[in-house]
């Protein structure tokens, strides 16, 4: 959901587009899509992807040991694991945080 993947809906090859995979529409509320423009504003101002900061937002979040992926292709994890080498600025995670903790 953070990558951005579903601003616009939930595409039709996704994970999310089957009954298995459910439930990421219980996401796509209002703060969900202002928490995913964040990102994406983010990513587009550092000049990285909303996956990498989306990943080194949660992996460096208080209690969170790792993120999870879930990579389909060896490209999509390698785009998952360019992102390890990263902080994000203090601002743009105070931003992030500030954002996601807003009710709907």
């Amino acid at each position: 959901m953070l990558t951005g993947k579903y601003r616009t809906g939930i595409p039709a090859d996704s994970r999310g587009a089957s009954d298995a995979a459910g439930k990421i529409e219980q996401y796509l509320d209002e703060r969900g899509r202002r928490v995913v423009e964040a990102v994406v504003r983010a990513a587009d101002g550092l000049g990285w992807t909303p996956l990498e900061v989306a990943l080194v937002w949660v992996r460096d979040a208080p209690g969170v040991t790792a993120p999870i992926i879930g990579p389909r292709t060896a490209t999509q994890l390698k785009a998952a694991l360019d992102a390890e080498d990263r902080a994000l600025p203090p601002e743009i995670r105070h931003a992030l945080d500030d954002v996601s903790e807003g009710g709907a």
